[in-house]
């Protein structure tokens, strides 16, 4: 048994990186690594919206690199083990930080198909880590190690990844955003500036935000078109929507969620970690503010709301304060 526990624990290592690979791909390869892995970690890590598409590619190519180099012998102690406690440190200090700041929502590290807690994710790198120390330990010399034969490997792999999950990307400095397949609307969301919005009818925080919007237009001489998506759940209230907000958008309605195995409900596009009402700035396709649910991240509002201490009635009072770094991309 000792003699094996080396190997029993290559083995194991190498199907954990294999299933955290795997999993950055679940449910389908592009919303698995676009909504769940970039938009759900690498972002929220500090990483623009136009490098997390090539860099979530790197990692999961690394990850699959790891799952398959950590079964062979060749450069095993001084490159593949260190290689991989380095990655998993380096995530490890990010779990810390979304511990620190009280996250307890899904990190992303298997995707969805095995949603863990920052600190469920944490315990296990350090459980990863004290094994693959024990590993290194335990592991001989290297001995007839051939670079040329792990760089094909790795060459091969990251390739691959590429060839099969391409960056779809349209031209210079424009990218063809996740979202663009499940817009119906006459207008292009990867042409210029634009602002893609996921409302519910009924939801008063949505009919806020969308008359935060259209308070931001009147003060504005250019302003983006804006796009609505909306839930089914309470449709037959659009049109009352629309009077609060003070103007018809361009907007299509989905099924809030779907029980077929098509990414293709409201709920599904928008992603299951984020909140109404969500409002997403485009520049050419690009990511710039992504605004969700009404805690830190909402939407900024641009009035207030008082009550006359005579009447006691309700008076909204324009107020840009809030929202002035939004209103700054458009001046």
């Amino acid at each position: 048994m000792k003699k094996n526990l080396p190997l029993i624990i290559r083995v194991l290592v190498s199907a954990l990186f294999l299933l955290s690979a795997v999993a950055k791909l679940y449910p389908t390869p592009m919303y698995g690594i676009t909504k769940v892995f970039e938009e759900g970690q690498l972002i929220p890590m500090g990483l623009s919206e136009g490098l997390a598409p090539y860099f979530s590619r790197f990692i999961i190519a690394i990850e699959f690199f790891i799952a398959f180099a950590i079964l062979q012998k060749n450069y095993l102690k001084k490159l593949v083990i260190p290689t991989s406690i380095i990655m998993i440190f380096v995530f490890s200090l990010h779990l810390a930080y979304s511990i620190f700041l009280g996250d307890s929502e899904n990190c992303g590290c298997f995707g969805e198909l095995i949603p863990m807690s920052p600190l469920q994710a944490l315990i296990k790198n350090i459980i990863t880590i004290g094994v693959l120390g024990f590993l290194y330990k335990n592991t001989p010399d290297d001995k007839d190690n051939s670079c040329s034969k792990l760089s094909i490997q790795f060459l091969s792999i990251m390739l691959l990844m590429f060839a099969l999950l391409p960056v779809q990307t349209v031209g210079k400095n424009k990218q063809v955003s996740s979202f663009s397949e499940h817009v119906v609307s006459d207008m292009d969301i990867n042409e210029g500036k634009k602002i893609l919005c996921f409302f519910d009818a009924g939801c008063e925080h949505c009919m806020d935000a969308a008359k935060s919007l259209n308070q931001l237009s009147d003060s504005i001489s250019y302003f983006p078109e804006i796009h609505i998506i909306f839930s089914d759940s309470e449709a037959d209230r659009i049109p009352e929507f629309f009077i609060y907000a003070g103007r018809e958008y361009s907007h299509q309605v989905l099924p809030f969620n779907n029980d077929d195995d098509a990414i293709n409900s409201y709920l599904e596009i928008l992603g299951y970690d984020y909140g109404n009402p969500a409002v997403i700035y485009l520049d050419n396709g690009n990511q710039i503010r992504f605004y969700d649910g009404t805690g830190a991240n909402a939407f900024p509002s641009t009035y207030t709301t008082k009550y006359d201490e005579i009447t006691g009635e309700k008076v909204t009072i324009n107020d840009f304060t809030k929202a002035k770094d939004f209103k700054k991309l458009f001046e």
